[in-house]
């Protein structure tokens, strides 16, 4: 049977990405879509003819067909939307962060961790097919020292007026914004959570953040904004027991290892609407010819998805694994404490580069709250 979906926040995320993916899943129903914008409603109507649209949230908890609700709001309105779920026993996925509030996240852990309902936080990049396959990897040659090195840097002045307004003139961090989805990601690789995090940079975005780890394992981060869209924005580098293993923008898995082992993997990204596999270098030159090809009107809209290189961090896959979960009763691994341990990791980022000194770190009292 179909699992119906309710959408509350559809703005250009989920436009872009949770939208599509759930409708070209044959596992999924599209019921209900609400947002505060009726034209935007109405065009998402136009276009997917889900079985009703809305400005009203009330009227999505309250409808008996819809299971699972996807919310993509604005990080400051997540907490609304977690008590209804847990209120009317609805599943639920909410896009990272959490939340912007350090107040909010304990009763966030609070609220789910007794609730029954499935929850889900949209930490994409675990579900991707590269880093399904580089974990395993990693677990096989990881051993003594492991050094991990992660690339996050793109391209500030193509976001929309309202991001950029809000992180470069309202100073929001992208390190709450985008690199708690790293955060995740390396204690998702390394089955840990850091102890100790120092910034230094430039505040609220361009940083380089290292945590340490147990197990002697270090990672570094190298987050910004100050690229160009025209080269690959994402790289991991893991350096272990005389090994090297590295992950080029979800489109090239590359291993080089102590016992001769030698891997290389290319996985499917799209342009365009064509679906394409090449190496990294051929995929950059692409990410480079879409850059010089944007319009001005699509920089005014700061909206891209329709014909940027577009790879495959794992947006598909976590829909569909939240899905698995729920049918057969399976707890969420990338639930509300994960979500958590990203947030609190973040904010302790940000007192690191306050203060121009390391944090210390401790995440165990969140599984008794």
């Amino acid at each position: 049977m179909k699992m119906k979906l309710g959408f509350i926040g559809c703005g250009g995320f989920a436009s872009g990405n949770h939208i599509p993916n759930a409708a070209a899943n044959p596992n999924f129903e599209l019921a209900a879509f609400c947002d505060l914008s009726e034209t935007h409603l109405q065009q998402l109507a136009d276009t997917y003819h889900p079985g009703y649209v809305t400005t009203d949230m009330d009227r999505l908890f309250a409808d008996p067909a819809i299971e699972t609700i996807i919310c993509a709001t604005k990080p400051d309105f997540r907490l609304p939307v977690m008590r209804k779920a847990v209120e009317t026993g609805k599943h639920l996925f909410v896009e990272k962060p959490l939340c912007y509030s350090q107040d909010e996240v304990e009763e966030m852990v609070r609220l789910m961790n007794g609730s029954q309902v499935k929850f889900m936080v949209g930490f994409n990049r675990p579900y991707s097919p590269l880093m399904q396959d580089l974990k395993p990897l990693f677990q096989k040659f990881r051993s003594g020292n492991t050094t991990i090195i992660y690339r996050i840097i793109g391209e500030a002045r193509l976001w929309p007026k309202h991001h950029y307004d809000a992180v470069v003139h309202d100073k929001e961090s992208t390190i709450i914004h985008e690199i708690t989805h790293i955060f995740n990601l390396i204690n998702w690789l390394t089955d840990m959570t850091p102890f100790r995090v120092y910034t230094a940079g430039c505040g609220n975005m361009d940083n380089i953040i290292t945590l340490n780890y147990p197990d002697d394992t270090t990672a570094v981060i190298i987050a910004g904004d100050n690229s160009t869209a025209g080269f690959p924005k994402e790289r991991i580098e893991i350096d272990t027991n005389f090994s090297v293993l590295t992950g080029d923008e979800f489109v090239e898995l590359n291993v080089y290892g102590h016992d001769g082992t030698r891997i290389t993997r290319t996985y499917d990204y799209k342009m365009a609407g064509q679906t394409l596999n090449t190496s990294i270098s051929e995929a950059a030159t692409n990410a480079w010819n879409w850059r010089q090809s944007i319009t001005e009107e699509e920089k005014a809209r700061g909206y891209y998805y329709e014909r940027q290189v577009k790879v495959d961090k794992g947006h598909y896959n976590e829909l569909e694994k939240f899905r698995q979960w729920i049918r057969n009763d399976e707890p969420s691994q990338t639930d509300v404490i994960q979500g958590a341990v990203a947030n609190l990791t973040a904010w302790r980022a940000i007192e690191s580069w306050e203060k121009k000194a390391p944090v210390e770190m401790d995440f165990s009292y969140l599984n008794a709250l």
